[in-house]
């Protein structure tokens, strides 16, 4: 009666075990990896370097030469993931210091690689696009659609000297705030 208990026990573990192995080798060569969306990110300061702030001692090692904290790279994401999502996921990636305040939705980029707002001038600071255009919206609020390309874009002007930026607003913006 015993042997019988252990035989039944063997023979179920082995099927268990069967099992596990067979959806493990079918889920491999599924494509599921193959089917995810992607989207390009990309984190540039070309405002700061116009600016001359690249060649000023406190700002080496911070500002590339070049302004390009970090080259057009396509990354993978999940169906519902916001440009704030891709930023955390390339800047923990890529070792890039990131801070930000708020919270789900309502993320503020504050800095990127030691960059700050207000570094640059009383109008400097963080701004994305999306496929060339700035939403206007919140990071944690913009949801990606595969194939997009976000462009993390310091500005020193209110996004007046970034291209694709609403200039109108961003003028009205700093004649009634100044």
């Amino acid at each position: 009666m015993k042997n019988g208990k252990k035989i039944r026990k063997i023979l179920l573990l082995v099927f268990l075990s069967g099992l596990l192995l067979n959806g493990c080798a079918a889920k491999e060569g599924s494509g599921e990896d193959a089917d995810r969306p992607t989207a390009t990110v990309s984190i540039r300061c070309d405002t700061a370097v116009a600016n001359g702030m690249a060649e000023e001692d406190k700002w080496k090692g911070i500002i590339p030469e070049d302004g390009c904290i970090l080259p057009e790279t396509e990354v993978e994401y999940s169906e519902g993931d916001t440009v704030f999502d891709l930023l955390c996921q390339v800047t923990d990636q890529y070792g890039i210091q990131m801070e930000y305040n708020g919270t789900a939705g309502k993320e503020y980029i504050e800095g990127i690689q030691n960059l700050y707002e207000y570094d640059g001038g009383r109008w400097s600071g963080w701004m994305y696009s999306v496929n060339g255009e700035y939403p206007g919206t919140g990071c944690g609020d913009c949801q990606v659609s595969d194939g997009d390309r976000i462009e993390w874009n310091y500005t020193c002007d209110l996004g007046m000297d970034l291209e694709g930026a609403d200039m109108e607003d961003a003028a009205e913006w700093k004649e009634t705030h100044e």
